[in-house]
C-alpha cells in the first residue's frame, strides 16, 4: 500500500472505527465501519452486500455480517457505488471470502479491474487490489435476485461508473423506497480541461438532476454524512420511530451537491482566465 493510501486512511479514522451492526428498514442492514455506508439487503433467494470500504476492512465487515447471523456465502452479488478506493478497497477480498459476484456500472468495471488505476483525478494514488467484475450493469438497469429487484441508476461525474442503488424494503404491507446515493462531490478535481474526463461537466449536470427526482423515502449514502444518516438514527435511537425516513433527502443532498460543484467551477473558471491574462503573447514569425 503506497504512502498516499496510508494517509488517506489514516486521515479518515471513521473508515477503519467499528460499528455495530443494526436494521435500517425492512430486509436491509448497515454493516460497515462508522464512516463507509456498506448495506446488506437479505432476501430468501440470496443476499445482496454494497460496496467493501477501505483495503483492510474485511474482517471488520464479515464479522458484522456474521453478527446478524448471516452466513457469508448467502451473499450472492456484491454492488460497487464507484470505483474509489474508500468504497471499493476490500471488494477483491469480501468476494473471494464470500463466492458472491461484483457487479458494477460498465464505466467503472475497467478502473476496478485494473486495482484503481490511472483515475482521471486520483491517478496512482489511491490502488486497490484488482477486481474482477463479473457483471456490469448500464442506467436504468434492473437486477433481479428472486423477489429482491434493484435498480442502478448511472449518476457520472465523481467517477464516470459512480452509481446510484435503488431498491423497496418492507416491513409488514409498509414499503419503503430506499436509496444509496452515489458520490456528487467533485473534492479537488480538475473540472476544466481534463483529457481523462472530457465530459465531466455534462456528466455532473445529468447525475445532480437524476437524484434530486428519484423516489426517496430513506436517503443512504456511501459516505453517511452526505445524507444526516447518524442524525437520523440518534433520534431514532431516542424514539422518534420515523426519524430514519427523510423523504427531501435525496434532493436536499443533490442542491447543496450542486451549490458546491458550481463554486468549485466559478472558482477554477477565474483561475484559468487569470492564468490565461498572465500569459505574454505568442509572437508572429
Amino acid at each position: 500500500m503506497p504512502a498516499s493510501e496510508r494517509k488517506n486512511i489514516a486521515d479518515n479514522p471513521s473508515w477503519t472505527a467499528p460499528q455495530k451492526p443494526f436494521r435500517i428498514y425492512g430486509n436491509t442492514w448497515y454493516v460497515g465501519p462508522r464512516g463507509l455506508g456498506i448495506f446488506l439487503v437479505t432476501a430468501r433467494t440470496g443476499d445482496v452486500l454494497i460496496d467493501g470500504g477501505v483495503p483492510g476492512d474485511a474482517p471488520l465487515i464479515e464479522a458484522n455480517i456474521r453478527d446478524l447471523g448471516v452466513d457469508l456465502h448467502d451473499i450472492k452479488w456484491i454492488l460497487n457505488s464507484h470505483a474509489h478506493s474508500d468504497h471499493a478497497g476490500s471488494m477483491a477480498q469480501l468476494a473471494h471470502d464470500t463466492g458472491a459476484q461484483v457487479i458494477a456500472n460498465a464505466a467503472d468495471a475497467p478502473l476496478l479491474e485494473r486495482g484503481g488505476r490511472d483515475d482521471p483525478q486520483y491517478g496512482d494514488r489511491f490502488p486497490i487490489p484488482p477486481v474482477h467484475v463479473a457483471r456490469t450493469v448500464t442506467d436504468g438497469e434492473v437486477l433481479h435476485l428472486g423477489g429482491l429487484l434493484l435498480t442502478a441508476y448511472s449518476t457520472p461525474g465523481h467517477t464516470k461508473g459512480n452509481t446510484t442503488w435503488t431498491w423497496v424494503s418492507c416491513e409488514g404491507t409498509h414499503c419503503l423506497h430506499l436509496v444509496d446515493v452515489g458520490s456528487l462531490s467533485a473534492p479537488g478535481f480538475a473540472l476544466i480541461g481534463n483529457p481523462k474526463y472530457p465530459d465531466i461537466l455534462k456528466d455532473f449536470e445529468h447525475s445532480f438532476a437524476v437524484v434530486a427526482a428519484l423516489p426517496c423515502d430513506i436517503p443512504l449514502a456511501p459516505h453517511p454524512g452526505m445524507v444526516n444518516f447518524w442524525e437520523r438514527v440518534a433520534k431514532h435511537e431516542q424514539g422518534d420511530v420515523d426519524a430514519l425516513i427523510d423523504p427531501t433527502g435525496c434532493r436536499a443532498y443533490a442542491k447543496d451537491a450542486r451549490e458546491s460543484f458550481e463554486t468549485q467551477l466559478v472558482k477554477q473558471r477565474a483561475d484559468a482566465a487569470s492564468t490565461n491574462r498572465r500569459r505574454p503573447p505568442i509572437s508572429g514569425r
